[in-house]
């Protein structure tokens, strides 16, 4: 299959994009399995686990005075969650590493049309793993300051501007956790509109379009109802509502308190969001991998502006290097 050619357009991005993602859904689907419902089981066998010992420890305090030790119970619980632990932590990572390795998935594709050999596309991140966790370091303390209410507006535009960080440290292997934060600027510097534009599509239909549409599946096939049920009777058992209403009363004596009921339905919620979300990530890194690699081409090649006048920007030697390196070879 000839090298698909990516074009300069939000609109082609974000149309081969959805067209890239549902042509291989089952693919990017089993792709996501352990990263996705991975973290849900660790989560689950975390709460549940130690839910059933807390509500068993009474009796087995009286069936085996062993248990009446402090130091017995701390080990006792530390054993039950630390297999749910590590399995929502090896979730976690390999959630992380999605994020890098969708990029050589989507350039895996246009050179040959194929999904395949995830574990090479995975390597691409994970033989780079102390700079990648260094990468996402730096991403995690520009989120914190990004969600300090004074920094709300210049946050959400340095957040644009740092789109692409992920891509370029997948795309340009030379780049230092801190270059891909200076190249994403570059890259987006005067295509902020654009990029806003997928942004604003993408995140429409990935985090509310699709997450609004499987929450009516749910309760139209009374799944939701199955597992508010399931969870009113289980984890919302060990949540403290009435000290949780009790503390909100005294703010705001106005407010609907939280019922179990309430409570599951929202637990419910969140978990088909979370669900729908990690799985459509393959839909917004294929959307950042295409725009980086238009936006890449077009700083070494030149772009058409608005007003129709052709612009040459000036690239370094090495990125020009890297660049026809990768896509020539």
């Amino acid at each position: 299959m000839a090298k698909i050619k990516v074009e300069n357009s939000f609109i082609w991005i974000i149309m081969a994009a959805i067209r890239i993602y549902g042509t291989n859904f089952l693919k990017f689907g089993s792709y996501m399995l352990f990263p996705v419902l991975g973290q849900v089981l660790g989560i689950l066998l975390v709460f549940c686990l130690s839910g059933l010992f807390a509500a068993y420890l009474p009796d087995l305090q009286d069936k085996y005075p062993a248990f009446r030790d402090t130091t017995t119970v701390i080990i006792s619980v530390i054993a039950i969650t630390v297999p749910g632990l590590l399995i929502f932590m090896k979730a976690f990572w390999d959630y992380l590493v999605a994020y890098g390795a969708l990029n050589s998935l989507t350039d895996g594709f246009l050179n040959t049309g194929r999904i395949y050999d995830y574990p090479a596309h995975n390597a691409t991140i994970t033989k780079r793993a102390i700079p990648y966790m260094g990468l996402w370091f730096l991403y995690a303390i520009f989120g914190l300051i990004a969600i300090n209410p004074f920094f709300w507006i210049i946050g959400a535009v340095f957040f644009i501007y740092f789109i692409l960080i992920f891509q370029v440290f997948s795309f340009e292997p030379g780049q230092s956790p801190a270059g891909c934060f200076r190249r994403s600027f570059e890259l987006i510097k005067g295509n902020c509109i654009r990029t806003l534009l997928i942004m604003l599509v993408i995140g429409l239909f990935t985090h509310f379009i699709f997450v609004q549409g499987f929450s009516v599946i749910f309760d139209f096939t009374r799944v939701t109802q199955f597992f508010c049920t399931l969870f009113e009777e289980t984890l919302v058992g060990y949540i403290p509502i009435d000290q949780i209403n009790n503390t909100i009363l005294m703010v705001n004596p106005s407010f609907n308190l939280i019922t179990p009921t309430k409570a599951a339905e929202f637990i419910v919620y969140q978990l088909v969001a979370f669900l729908v979300i990690g799985f459509t990530l393959p839909l917004r890194s294929v959307a950042w991998a295409l725009w980086y690699i238009a936006l890449s081409e077009a700083s070494g090649t030149g772009v058409v502006s608005k007003k129709g006048k052709k612009i040459v920007k000036k690239v370094s030697a090495q990125v020009l290097d890297r660049a026809t390196r990768k896509y020539n070879d």
